[in-house]
């Protein structure tokens, strides 16, 4: 029987996850930065019926994390990882999500710092056709160093269910039998018993000997009472579309509907450059065929780092329509911009947002607004976190999403979810702004539907007798 990634995620302690974000509109330093080679693949399996399951891969450098003894009796040494993809549509908003939280264990912290590493993950998720955006970070648990990669663009195509197609196509550093062990089966690098290594941008250096390619076939036309054969040919092209090496073809007899490829190729010696592999599978029975490409790059040691740094200049705020766009700067105009704005036709909104965001880059020697990336993930926090409903989105225009929008994450919080008096409550508090600035948020009507009851800032709502309470150091009380 097919067995597809596991959907599953392991469950994840939600503070961890405010970590992404800085109390500051400041650009995140190099040495806290994580690097991260992401992908997509896509299982088009008409099993699944009008859905498609993703395959979010990505690779980590071993070396970039912080590991420690959590056991004085263990001498092993663990890094704590925490890694999410966040699925996005058309209107910028967040339609699905994944996460996962775990390991790596090494013998000393010697090997820890060797170089050249990686660790391996995925994550996974089901989705309808359409076309999406989706970012992944990675977290040190430990030192809070984070990475992010951006897909600008995701086409999720509808499943074929009359005719052969070949899906789940992808490339990979290295592909075994995934043996017997049963926690195999949760291994979300195991598919059909195999344990694939993805290389989620089919990026190799000119060192590198083979390349490994993975993909499932559907469709096939099947009868066990009369075996037939399909066949895969493969080609590699240059960037002309010539064909730059045929690397032949092989005759497999089905054993069902459906059948996995799992081929490795002999890639020493081709010059740095950049190539599409080319897979062309024929059912022998039907005689339909199915084509697919996948990039190969190779490159030599001194290119790769100039690619990733590439990679990093996408920017989602891009992807976003008028309307959101205009969200993520509401709470930052003054009256006067605020009135400027809403006077200007569609064309003029646009220049003038563009212009706002000049004004307030905070690095302007960078191809990259930090500022602008820093509102767009509060806004995306606040929809994911604060919504009154999965459907809504809306949880940048609560009491909760206007001040994380405003002030960012908070530094410390105190939640009192059954005090001993009175309705639920939540405090969060700022330090460092204006000398301690704190906002209170309670949950009159007992639906999570939290409202702004107190703050000290000027201009916020303010209440006495929760004043007094706070100074009564009410949380030893609940």
């Amino acid at each position: 029987m097919k067995q597809h990634p596991t959907t599953a995620v392991l469950s994840l302690l939600v503070l961890l996850s405010f970590f992404c974000w800085g109390s500051s509109l400041s650009a995140q330093s190099e040495n806290d930065r994580l690097t991260v080679y992401a992908g997509a693949t896509f299982f088009n399996d008409p099993e699944l019926d009008s859905v498609i399951l993703i395959e979010f891969p990505f690779t980590l450098n071993r070396h970039e994390f912080e590991f420690f003894r959590p056991d004085s009796s263990d001498s092993r040494y663990f890094a704590r990882i925490f890694a999410e993809v966040i699925l996005y549509g058309v209107d910028g908003l967040p339609a699905d999500s994944a996460r996962t939280y775990f390991s790596a264990v090494v013998p000393s912290l010697e090997e820890a710092s060797v170089e050249g590493i990686k660790l391996f993950n995925s994550l996974v998720m089901i989705v309808r056709p359409g076309i999406y955006s989706a970012r992944a970070t990675v977290i040190d648990a430990v030192s809070k160093a984070r990475g992010e990669f951006f897909y600008e663009k995701i086409i999720v195509e509808p499943a074929l269910k009359d005719r052969i197609s070949l899906g789940g196509k992808c490339l990979a550093y290295d592909i075994t039998p995934a043996g017997n062990d049963p926690a195999s089966e949760d291994n979300r690098l195991v598919k059909n018993g195999l344990l694939v290594l993805h290389n989620p941008l089919g990026i190799f250096g000119v060192e590198d000997t083979t390349a490994f390619f993975y993909g499932e076939l559907y469709n096939l036309e099947y009868d066990s009472l009369a075996p037939s054969d399909f066949e895969l040919a493969f080609k590699v092209l240059d960037e002309s579309g010539s064909v730059h090496t045929d690397l032949g073809q092989k005759t497999t007899q089905k054993s069902g509907g459906t059948a996995v490829i799992a081929e490795s190729f002999d890639i020493a010696g081709w010059p740095a450059g950049r190539y599409r592999l080319q897979i062309i599978a024929t059912d022998l029975e039907s005689l339909q065929s199915d084509t697919q490409q996948v990039a190969v790059t190779i490159l030599t040691p001194e290119a790769v780092a100039d690619v990733f740094e590439v990679e990093e200049i996408n920017d989602p705020y891009d992807t976003l329509g008028l309307e959101v766009q205009q969200r993520l700067v509401r709470y930052m105009l003054t009256p006067v911009e605020k009135e400027a704005f809403e006077s200007l036709n569609h064309r003029g909104k646009f220049n003038f947002l563009a212009q706002f965001w000049q004004d307030h880059d905070s690095d302007p020697s960078t191809k990259f607004n930090e500022t602008r990336k820093e509102m767009h993930d509060r806004y995306m926090f606040a929809n994911h976190s604060f919504s009154t409903s999965l459907e809504s989105a809306d949880g940048w225009r609560t009491d909760r999403g206007r001040i994380y929008l405003t002030y960012g994450p908070w530094e410390d919080r105190d939640d009192a979810q059954a005090p001993r008096v009175g309705n639920p409550f939540v405090v969060w508090h700022y330090h460092s702004l204006r000398e301690g600035s704190v906002f209170v948020f309670e949950d009159l009507q007992g639906f999570q539907d939290y409202t702004l009851v107190h703050s000290n800032v000027e201009g916020e709502r303010y209440n006495k007798d929760w004043e007094d309470r706070l100074r009564q150091d009410i949380f030893n009380l609940e």
